[in-house]
This record gives structure tokens, C-alpha cells and sequence, in this order.
């Protein structure tokens, strides 16, 4: 089951809402939670896109589908592969190469490069490495929102 756009936004504000009320905050029912720049509210705006996309994900039954969907791209030889994908400002390459085994992962955040991983483990391994490492960064990313500079 997925949400229409205009259902998807409505549960944003209802949830971002929901989050800052637990916080303590008071918060205006006319009051539009995703124009914010506070960072409090603007980490409860993020806890809700990741409460709606965890439930859409659980609900369509994915347990074991590939979050990380690879697309190839122009082998750059006969025996290394090019595979990558693109979530807004986040871009993922993979190149595999079978004749020695080996499989190189990046992860990049617009020019900044956040991750690379450079192992002799299959495509499907580096995959799940992947996942395991982008959860952990968006749970960490979730504890930094809350620090006040």
C-alpha cells in the first residue's frame, strides 16, 4: 500500500506535530511543520518521512526485496561491471570485478564522498553491507539533528 502525495503530506504534518507535542513543544493546528528551518521541528518533520516510509515498506511486504535498486551502467571493460543509483543528493556506485573477485562500493553525498568499501564478497553481499551502512548513518544523522549549536 502507498499513500497519494496530498494523503502522504497530510500525515508529514499530523506526525511531525504528534513528535513535537511529545517533545513538549506547543505547536498551532494551522501551523505548517514542513516550511520550518528550526531544527527541532525540522527533525520531526524527517521522523515522520521515516515513519511513513517504514510502515509503506512493512506494509507492502518487502522483507526480502533489494532496498537499493542498481542500474547498470556502461561496463568501463570486458571484466568490470558498473552498476549504480541515485536518492536525491545521495549517489551509490558499485563495480564489480569477477576475475579477481572483488567489489568496490561508494557512497557520495553530492561531491562528498561518505563511504567506500572495497572487499572480495559478491554484488548481493556488498548490497547488504551497504544497507546496514545507510541505516546506521540515517540513525546517527537522526542523533545529530538534536544537537543545539
Amino acid at each position: 500500500m502507498e499513500l497519494g502525495l496530498f494523503q502522504t503530506d497530510a500525515l508529514v504534518e499530523k506526525l511531525a506535530k504528534a513528535f513535537y507535542r511529545l517533545q513538549g513543544y506547543v505547536v498551532r493546528d494551522n501551523y505548517r511543520m514542513q516550511d520550518s528551518t528550526h531544527p527541532a521541528e525540522k527533525a520531526c518533520v524527517a521522523m515522520a518521512l521515516v515513519a511513513i516510509e517504514e510502515v509503506e515498506f512493512e506494509l507492502a511486504g518487502n522483507d526480502d526485496e533489494e532496498v537499493i535498486t542498481w542500474q547498470q551502467g556502461q561496463p568501463l571493460s570486458d571484466d568490470r561491471q558498473y552498476f549504480f543509483c541515485k536518492y536525491e543528493e545521495f549517489a551509490l556506485t558499485l563495480l564489480t570485478s569477477p576475475a579477481i573477485n572483488t567489489t568496490r562500493v561508494e557512497v557520495y553525498l553530492g561531491n562528498t564522498r561518505l563511504y567506500v568499501s572495497e572487499k572480495e564478497i559478491t554484488q548481493e553481499e556488498a548490497t547488504e553491507e551497504l544497507q546496514d551502512f545507510l541505516s546506521t548513518l540515517a540513525a546517527q544523522v537522526q542523533t545529530l539533528s538534536r544537537i543545539q549549536f
